[in-house]
């Protein structure tokens, strides 16, 4: 829901889409980069690495 309310916002307040897109890759990226982040994480600590 964050991720639409926020396209929608740039979508609004930005002069193009092209526009509006590149502000939301702004706020969005750095999002998803912690999101990622924190689910490999996650995965690493519900399934551990096996040794060779």
């Amino acid at each position: 829901m964050l991720d639409g309310s926020d396209l929608a916002h740039t979508l609004v307040t930005e002069s193009s889409v092209g526009d509006a897109v590149r502000a939301y890759e702004s706020i969005m990226l750095p999002r998803s980069i912690e999101a990622a982040t924190g689910s490999a994480q996650g995965l690493d600590h519900l399934v551990p690495a096996t040794a060779s």
